[in-house]
């Protein structure tokens, strides 16, 4: 894996509204096959950062997520994160699955 974004931030910002800004910095032409990231990074503005840029995003529901109404591609591809989620989680003997922690961005 490749480092291809930086931000660097003071302790007062949040890391989710970051996400749009470190896909910004990956030129257009460059292809981004997944972002992984952990459950804070479950925001409408990274979904749909993330799906702007034709990629797939591994990023676990919040524990009480609910769907979002399904207006654009971020939420859409989001609600079905949820009901697998809820389908795995009500077959696994778990409340939800928890996918991965951290952030990444993977190249095509």
């Amino acid at each position: 894996m490749e480092v291809r974004a930086v931000e660097v931030t003071s302790s007062n910002s949040g890391d989710a509204p970051m996400l749009p800004e470190l896909l910004n910095q990956i030129p257009p032409d460059q292809d981004i096959e997944l972002v992984t990231a952990d459950g804070a990074y479950d925001t409408r503005k990274c979904h749909d950062a993330i799906a702007a840029r034709n990629a797939h995003a591994v990023i676990p529901p919040r524990k009480n997520a609910k769907p979002w109404k399904p207006t654009s591609a971020g939420a859409i591809a989001r609600n079905e994160a949820v009901n697998a989620s809820r389908y795995l989680g009500a077959h696994c003997g778990d409340d939800g699955v928890d996918i991965t922690a951290g952030a990444a961005l993977r190249a095509r």
